[in-house]
């Protein structure tokens, strides 16, 4: 309610101190304070020497008038420096920012003095707006400036970084610094070249009047004498001094010569008192380079204006705050434009110049146009009684020019009322007071509508363009969400729906692009806005709009398919295929998905950030008159348009806003930007546009609210509506980067409805449980509808509570609670993660769940009212709930905890290059496991005593699962940490097991014999369990296909190791049946080939997979024995071009979660048989380095891509492994697409340092450097320690001699041995030669016609070899082994990423080093070379040809006869005038060929001008008769 006349708010408003900072408090932006500039030089390259020989060099360093310089080094092209200097500065953080650091490499002269070798200057404002003020590992570029012809002239490496003095410096991790263009100190990667930066600068609008302090009074201020000065790059230069005019104008430019691009991002221009002998800033504005530019393929040079630029300080009087935050105090408006001339020659580096300029005409750069804006306010709450005391109202403002025209007279007229009788405010109102420290205002269910009526220039055209790409990026950011909330939380039924969804998503972005290309491009400007950016755009409107409409017409292409590049567009067709056969993953969906991102981000970067040239609109909260708090809201985001699709994004939408203090009581004495409090929150809807179109405002309102007009005061009004605003608060998980971690006591406060509701405090923890149930009931004006539509947003704070009372925010977040009309806890929205921030810093997650729900009438009439308003629902039985008594969450909705063990094997840590003492923590709920430090520094190491178990309590069930966090810290020296890298395993449930009691487990491996008759014949020694009764032989093919067939008795883990692993075979090995006799037909279904070498094996019977052999679904991408996690330096954000960047090694490590403890009496172990007791890796084998020796057969590739079209390549190989390399150059093979190398290549390797073998294809050139065809990675260690030992392969049969030698250092029965060990049951047991017993059962060789020469040994081990290839058919503990195999891996380039650039065929066999191990010999591969043959064929006569034409009596015929295509026929002469089809030709033909024996097909081999192309065709001979007379081919005798 209103409480005070006008007369009397003026004058308690005289009386009362200002509230807003003045010149005389401390101002910490202002005040002089102790910095510590540090300088680490590191070293320099690519320097242009003058006496290359000696190589001298040394580095100067100056900041102000302090200079450093290093030591000199000698004889070192690439000199290394290694020092590092600090500057001890008092200045304030103003006068910081205008600072530059100047280096200088130096060459030593011998009777001469020094010669300058390059210099670079580093402007200091561009390092404080760097994250912890800070540069790190950085190259900066070294020019010359009295040659600025000659370009860049070297790199120096530096580390800078300003903290005030007494902080600690944060040292950051950098991966990969060495490649120099990727680490530049500069925004872009191009080269520097002299540039001239022309700043014009026309004038100032409404500079404020000259008052200096507290007591001088605004309106008897003189107007202000002033002058600009430009500040870039460490130089400033002032314009003249205009005497005493709030409207100065200067009409000078200002040429400032620099590099382009340039480290310094940011034109300052401040605008100063010229009075006096300090000249103080009355105004300032700055223009960023990177907005006013593009350097992209159809990039600009910066550019601006002639455009205003807005100015705003933190105080109403008095200088200006910096740290580049705006204040909310409007200073005026700057006429300016900036172009940019690259290259400039005509004047030396870092100089600058003055000259003047023609003024120009404001009428010839815009146009005036009349705005109105209505802003609703809905509700003012959370107000701060230290801030707003105990009266307090709301005000608008915004930033107004001056104009000799005075527009409509209507207009005028309203201008003039609204000013007159302040309805742009609320008046001073009473705070409702709720809790001590908070309030309310209470409208009485009248909603007050604040009026504001400006004249400004029409620059809506701008703001409209971007405007349209924010509606498209938003609504296509929506859809992503959803996705990937469903992704995560597996609320799908299949992956085939997300795909659809991404796809329509994309589908309805380019049919928004299309409006806006149609809108921008195609449209007639009809309109005054089309009009305006037509007549008054300026050029880098232009240039923006042109960029706008050729990027977003390229990303419709790629969704519309009409691009054939689109990685993308590659992706959607790929996974749409995909879609058609059922075989769509989740893989799939994130890599689609990760796609679309990047086409957003793509479009969110045309969202251009200038300045539009309006200003901002300001929301005030004001105590007795006095402006305390303040909110600014850009008149982009409300702007109205005819077109719905240019809204602004907030415009006529019920938004809520917070409140920043002007001056906060708790942080005084810090810097603005320590402050997180909040002075009040305001619900309110803002509505602009013009004049003549204020009618659009009320069609904006929420349905069911009324406008009432009386005398140009507008206000709300609606019905009531009672509701119930809840909070389940269940816990949270602070963040350990918060102070006093130790001694924190939490608690959560919930805002909303005008209300506030605490939780009870949880002390001395950083993971609080609080489940409790914070419920607020109020009476509201809204209506039904608008609380659906717009719910009112919960915010929800955490607080840390000392003993002495005072709370500090550990973080908050806003929520938007579901709407129900259901009032049962059964309807409880579940629990969700929500992220919680200070400011920018993430501070941790809070578990919880929101909800509104609408009371129905029905139950009104059993509300009782409180003195505050506030409803309290009860019933006739119940009386109202104690204030003071906690209301637990209900059951259903608290997550099912349950007790787990986890262990964990820390393997070891590859290609971590950043690292002197690293060490790996696993973070998972409350648990933290800490492995052991290591102390080699080298890239690949492996952990000491890696082995760790310990047990807690969490719930591993639906998205109340904690993530589990990996962190990579390096640990140097007084017990300090740091951070490295993270991975952030969002659902831990794949590394959960499931054990089985020991006694469930022997008792289901010993029932397998039982049921022997139920089993029939596969081969000689494998029996497979299909049904009860044995089928007829007859239908059983000579392979077996493999399918799942459950058991008769299933019992309970049987149930869990199906449902656990999907691909697993139910096979078993059983014993010979009694109808073996009857199925001896099936006995010889493997047909071995008589091989006469490898390359005919190769052909006919060895496996050739069509893929990488780790990606084969049977081996588990040789995983199993531990888990690789990538470690990021920062979030990941997807996209796998950043996610690169952000690499920064991976860790391996076993992990394993499991319920614990078992029952008393039960033995828990897993599959394979370890007891958990002793940890679920203890029969792992040790970490300790071992040497191994490899041998890398490579047979040919396939398919490989081409430079051109025509193109063919010379291709030879190179193979790395850790740092060394084998090349063969030498051995290229020449112009082909499918070379043959048949090559093997045998080295020695020692794991860990060397787990990483690489093979890489390069096309020789005569000359160097050869070009990466492309190349394949494979992890070495993976296949040492998998269980399906793919060391070497398994062959297919037991050989003793011969070509196709036992190969492996191992024989059957020794690896046999080895896996029953493995797997804890009985060795296997041998009472003959040709049986074997394995768990029990009974294995037997019963053939006797096949290879009856068999030795003892032979046929043990050939059992043995049978029982190995069908390991996996072993219930619970069996595998598939990796059998003799060529394995088909991908080609790929790290320039190309995504593109397939052909396959190479090859394999890998590994053998330990040990000293009593034989290994056996190398396979040769080598091809055989193509022999010549001649065909001879002598064709005598024909007989018995009949003629197809009946009535033809005569016929001449001869013979056509050829092998390969019939351009090599060869013919007869003609028989002539036969009558009954005989003819004789006593004719020869030769033939000539090659012949390839182990392929059996001829090679044919085709030179055309410029390709060769060879192809081999099978041997087929072909004859055939033909009649000379005949034009159609005759009678085709035979195939040969």
């Amino acid at each position: 309610m209103r409480t005070k006349s006008p007369e009397k708010r003026s004058r308690q408003k005289a009386a009362r101190q200002p509230t807003y900072r003045v010149e005389t408090e401390r101002n910490p932006e202002t005040t002089p304070q102790y910095f510590q500039v540090s300088v680490n030089i590191l070293e320099a390259r690519k320097l242009i020497w003058t006496n290359p020989q000696s190589a001298n060099s040394y580095v100067i360093v100056v900041l102000g008038k302090k200079k450093h310089r290093t030591s000199v080094r000698r004889n070192m092209d690439e000199p290394c420096y290694r020092e590092n200097f600090m500057f001890e500065l008092f200045v304030s953080i103003r006068d910081i920012q205008r600072s530059g650091l100047w280096l200088a490499v130096m060459e030593p002269r011998c009777c001469a003095p020094p010669k300058l070798m390059g210099e670079a200057t580093i402007d200091l404002g561009a390092i404080w707006s760097q994250p912890h003020h800070q540069v790190f590992h950085k190259w900066a570029q070294l020019s010359l400036p009295r040659n600025p012809t000659a370009g860049a002239v070297g790199f120096l490496k530096v580390d800078i970084s300003i903290i005030f003095r007494g902080d600690i410096q944060v040292m950051p991790v950098v991966v990969n610094d060495d490649r120099v263009d990727d680490n530049l100190l500069l925004p872009t990667g191009s080269e520097q070249q002299p540039a001239n930066y022309v700043i014009t600068v026309y004038g100032v609008f409404g500079l404020p009047n000259g008052a200096h302090s507290q007591t001088d009074s605004k309106r008897y201020a003189k107007s202000p004498s002033s002058f600009v000065r430009v500040s870039f790059c460490g130089l400033s230069v002032k314009t003249a001094v205009q005497p005493r005019n709030i409207h100065p104008t200067y009409c000078e430019q200002i040429s400032i010569v620099e590099m382009f691009p340039n480290m310094s991002e940011m034109i300052r221009l401040d605008v100063c008192s010229g009075e006096g002998c300090i000249n103080r800033v009355l105004a300032s504005a700055y223009l960023k380079l990177g907005q006013i530019s593009h350097d992209g393929e159809n990039g600009f040079l910066p550019t601006f204006g002639p455009s205003l630029l807005h100015m705003y300080g933190s105080t109403a009087y008095g200088t200006l705050g910096t740290n580049n935050e705006d204040g909310p105090y409007h200073r005026g408006a700057m006429l300016v434009s900036l172009r940019t001339i690259v290259p400039y020659y005509q004047q030396r580096l870092r100089s600058t110049g003055v000259e003047p300029v023609v003024p120009l005409q404001p009428e010839s750069l815009w146009l005036m146009e009349d705005f109105c804006i209505f802003c609703p306010i809905l509700e003012v709450s959370m107000l701060d009684t230290h801030v707003c005391g105990r009266l307090c109202g709301v005000a608008m403002t915004v930033g107004e020019l001056p104009t000799d025209d005075d527009g409509d007279e209507e207009f005028v007229s309203m201008m003039t009322e609204i000013k007159n009788r302040k309805l742009y405010y609320t008046g001073s109102m009473d705070v409702v007071r709720t809790v001590v420290d908070h309030g309310n205002l209470d409208f009485e269910h009248t909603f007050p509508v604040l009026q504001l009526a400006t004249r400004l220039p029409d620059f809506r055209f701008r703001m409209f363009r971007n405007n349209m790409v924010h509606g498209i990026v938003a609504d296509l950011e929506t859809s992503l969400k959803d996705v990937e909330r469903r992704l995560k939380n597996s609320e799908f039924d299949n992956p085939r729906d997300l795909i659809e969804d991404l796809n329509r998503a994309a589908d309805d972005a380019a049919g928004n692009i299309l409006k806006f290309l149609d809108i921008v491009q195609y449209s007639s400007p009809a309109g005054s806005a089309e009009n305006a950016m037509v007549n008054y755009s300026t050029e880098l409107d232009q240039k923006q709009m042109a960029l706008q409409k050729e990027e977003t017409e390229k990303i419709y292409q790629q969704i519309t398919k009409k691009t054939k590049c689109s990685s993308m567009l590659s992706l959607i067709r790929s996974v749409n295929k995909n879609i058609d056969q059922g075989t769509v993953s989740k893989k799939d969906v994130k890599t689609m998905l990760a796609d679309v991102t990047a086409m957003a981000e793509n479009l969110r970067s045309l969202i251009y950030k200038t300045s539009e040239g309006w200003p901002d609109l300001v929301i005030w909260l004001l105590n007795n008159g006095s402006r305390v708090a303040y909110a600014k809201i850009s008149i982009a985001d409300v702007i109205y348009s005819v077109i719905p699709e240019q809204n602004g994004r907030n415009c006529g939408r019920v938004q809520t806003i917070y409140l920043k203090p002007l001056k906060c009581s708790k942080h005084i004495t810090g810097l603005p930007s320590s402050c997180f409090c909040i002075a009040g929150k305001i619900e309110l809807i803002i509505w602009m546009g013009l004049y003549r179109q204020m009618h659009a405002f009320e069609p904006y309102l929420p349905k069911g609210y009324k406008l009432k007009v009386k005398d140009f005061e507008i206000c709300l009004k609606t019905t009531t509506l009672m509701v119930e605003s809840r909070a389940f608060i269940y816990r949270a998980k602070l963040s350990a980067n918060i102070e006093r971690q130790s001694n924190l006591h939490t608690f959560v406060r919930m805002n909303t409805l005008n209300a506030l509701r605490d939780t009870k405090v949880k002390p001395k923890t950083m993971t609080p449980i609080w489940n409790q149930v914070l419920k607020v009931h109020k009476l509201i004006s809204a209506t039904k509808e608008r609380v659906e539509n717009s719910p009112p947003p919960i915010l929800v704070e955490v607080y840390d509570s000392n003993l002495a009372g005072k709370q500090e925010l550990v973080g908050r977040c806003e929520v938007q609670p579901i709407v129900d009309d259901r009032e049962g806890y059964e309807h409880a929205p579940k629990l969700k993660w929500y992220d919680i921030h200070r400011g920018v810093e993430y501070t941790g997650q809070l578990l919880m769940s929101t909800q509104i729900v609408q009371i129905p009438e029905t139950i009104l009439k059993s509300t009782v009212y409180s003195s505050t308003d506030e409803a309290i629902i009860c019933d006739s039985n119940n009386a109202a709930p104690d204030p003071l008594e906690v209301e637990p969450l209900p059951p259903h909705l608290i997550p099912k905890s349950a007790t787990y063990k986890v262990d964990i094997y820390w393997w070891g840590l590859r290609d971590v290059t950043t690292s002197r003492k690293p060490c790996v923590v696993l973070e998972i709920d409350d648990l933290t496991i800490k492995s052991d430090v290591v102390s080699d520094r080298k890239p690949n190491c492996n952990f000491p005593n890696g082995r760790s178990s310990q047990t807690f309590q969490a719930s591993l069930n639906e998205i109340y699962y904690p993530p589990l966090s990996i962190r990579l810290y390096d640990s140097s020296t007084f017990g300090r940490t740091l951070f490295l890298g993270t991975n952030i395993v969002k659902n831990p449930n794949k590394y959960v097991v499931t054990w089985i009691p020991k006694v469930e487990r022997e008792a289901s491996l010993r029932s397998v014999s039982i049921t022997a008759s139920n089993f029939y014949q596969v081969n000689q020694v494998l029996f497979v369990k299909k049904n009860l009764s044995v089928p007829n032989p007859k239908y059983i093919h000579t392979k077996l296909t493999e399918r799942s067939v459950p058991l008769c008795n299933k019992s309970k883990w049987k149930k869990i190791f199906c449902s656990a692993v999907q691909n697993e075979e139910e096979f078993a090995l059983l014993p010979t049946s009694a109808e073996e006799k009857s199925l001896n037909a099936i006995n010889n279904y493997t047909e071995v080939v008589d091989s006469k070498d490898w390359w005919t094996r190769y052909f006919s019977s060895l496996e050739l997979y069509p893929g990488e052999l780790e990606s084969q679904l049977e081996f588990s991408k040789f995983k199993d024995w531990c888990a690789t996690l990538k470690l990021y330096n920062g979030n990941k954000t997807g996209i796998p071009e950043k996610d690169e960047q952000l690499y920064c090694g991976f860790l391996k490590a076993g992990i394993a979660i499991y319920k614990w403890p078992p029952p008393a009496d039960t033995v828990a172990v897993t599959c394979n048989g370890v007891e958990l007791n002793y940890g679920y890796f203890n029969d792992y084998p040790t970490n300790e380095p071992n040497k191994f020796l490899v041998r890398v057969y490579i047979i040919k590739a396939v398919n490989l891509v081409s430079k051109g079209f025509t193109d063919k390549l010379d291709p030879y190989l190179a193979i790395n492994y850790g740092n060394k390399q084998i090349g063969d150059r030498k051995s290229h093979v020449k112009n082909t697409l499918n070379p043959v190398f048949g090559k093997m290549y045998e080295f020695r390797c020692m794991m860990p340092e060397d787990y990483l073998l690489t093979v890489s294809l390069y096309d020789y050139d005569t000359l160097p450097p050869d070009e990466l065809i492309g190349s394949t990675t494979i992890d070495l260690e993976d296949r040492i320690y998998s269980k399906h030992r793919a060391m070497v392969g398994l062959a297919t049969e037991y050989n003793s001699t011969g070509v196709n030698k036992w190969r492996d250092c191992k024989k059957p029965s020794v690896i046999l041995e080895e896996l029953c060990e493995r797997n804890h049951l009985p060795p296997p047991n041998f009472p003959d030669s040709a049986t074997v017993t394995v768990n029990g059962v009974e294995y037997r060789d019963t053939s006797t016609s096949e290879r009856s020469f068999k030795s003892a040994s032979e046929k043990k081990e050939s059992i043995c070899l049978n029982l190995l290839h069908k390991w996996h058919t072993l219930p619970i503990c069996g595998y598939h082994l990796v059998p003799e195999h060529v394995e088909s891996r991908t080609l790929y380039n790290a320039e190309k990423p995504g593109f397939e650039l052909g396959k190479l065929q090859m394999w890998v066999d590994i053998y330990p080093l040990n000293s009593n191990v034989y290994i056996p010999p190398a396979v040769n591969i080598t091809p055989r070379k193509l022999e010549n043959f001649e065909f001879r064929v002598i064709v005598w006569d024909v007989q018995g040809i009949q003629v197809n034409d009946p009535l033809k009596k005569v016929s001449d015929l001869y013979v056509r006869a050829w092998m390969d295509t019939i351009d090599q026929a060869q013919y007869t002469d003609v028989h002539r005038r036969s009558t009954a089809g005989e003819g004789s030709f006593n004719w020869r033909m030769i033939f000539r060929f090659q012949y390839h024996h182990a392929e059996k097909k001829l090679v044919r081999n085709e030179k055309g001008p410029f390709t060769e192309v060879e192809d081999h065709v099978p041997p087929i001979f072909v004859v055939q008769v033909l009649d000379s007379d005949s034009n159609l081919q005759e009678d085709f005798l035979g195939l040969h």
